[in-house]
């Protein structure tokens, strides 16, 4: 894999001390942070990727993505413990071959339209430690529009968008999830199959670095569907979770309302993700793309 790109199209990186969403380069503190935090070198990037990928051409009847950024995300994913990351792809191309529900016939213009419910999204800029942070708010969700199956692809997809950016597999991902709104009628969506899901890909499936969860306007609804998901989750994915209730400002103590939105004590515009859909909509052949690799029918992982 080169080395981290240099240059950035981003001219807010040099106006405001909270960087991008949309950040192109690696800046030094963060590539200090790969070094100290992932063992991250040339080197060790340069052995990893040739090793990942010898172990994916062993396996039966994969057909993987061989874009190195890509391979990076799981490598970083599992701080280049070579042998973690080619088990978290098994079980990212595993699991998109077992829910095919959510996988078979993309296509990458109704994910756009699904989108502009505002359900999943991300704010414009990154917060102190340089993580992107990932919105999303049932307020906002009709399931007889867009059924669960719809918002795990439409998370999914935004994720995959997101670590095309080497600053956002270093650094990671914080999730705002606003439950205001949630009702009796979204509960019968919500089934143990979709909280499982929601488990694995914070745990085992997606290459991302999950930093924290912050759930706020949560209810008594919300309570029962923590009590079934925290079950699902390692102690470690549980203490990352934080809770806020109605007093939304709480997240200041974590966010810098610079970077919020209004509804949430910030001194930004209310949120919606229409800039954001925009720069995804740049990503259309490279998202596309992914959905043409996997396993091939029985050659599924045990």
């Amino acid at each position: 894999m080169p080395e981290y790109p240099t240059t950035c199209d981003c001219t807010e990186v040099a106006t405001t001390k909270f960087l991008p969403y949309d950040l192109r380069t690696v800046p030094e503190d963060i590539r200090k942070r790969a070094k100290v935090e992932l063992f991250e070198d040339e080197e060790t990037r340069v052995n990893s990727l040739r090793l990942l990928k010898s172990m994916l051409n062993e396996e039966k009847d994969l057909n993987w993505e061989p874009n190195d950024l890509f391979l990076m995300a799981f490598l970083r994913a599992r701080k280049f413990d070579v042998k973690r990351a080619f088990n978290m792809m098994r079980t990212y191309y595993t699991i998109k071959a077992t829910h095919k529900e959510l996988y078979d016939d993309f296509n990458f213009d109704d994910v756009v339209d699904s989108l502009q419910d505002d359900v999943v999204g991300f704010l414009p800029y990154r917060d102190e430690e340089g993580c992107a942070i990932l919105v999303l708010k049932a307020t906002k969700w009709v399931p007889q529009e867009n059924p669960m199956s719809t918002i795990m692809r439409n998370v999914t997809t935004g994720l995959l968008e997101a670590i095309r950016s080497n600053a956002t597999q270093i650094a990671g991902f914080k999730v705002i999830v606003d439950v205001s709104g949630l009702t009796m009628k979204h509960l019968p969506h919500m089934s143990p199959t979709y909280l499982w899901l929601f488990a694995e890909a914070l745990q085992n499936c997606f290459p991302a670095r999950f930093r924290a969860v912050h759930v706020v306007n949560e209810g008594h609804l919300f309570t029962y569907v923590w009590s079934c998901l925290k079950q699902l989750l390692t102690k470690k994915l549980r203490d990352r979770f934080h809770f806020h209730g109605k007093n939304v400002t709480k997240l200041h103590k974590y966010f810098a309302p610079a970077i919020l939105p209004a509804e949430y004590g910030g001194e930004l515009p209310p949120y919606s993700n229409k800039d954001w859909v925009k720069k995804f909509q740049q990503s259309a052949d490279y998202i596309s793309n992914q959905y043409k690799y996997g396993y091939r029918s029985k050659g599924v992982k045990n």
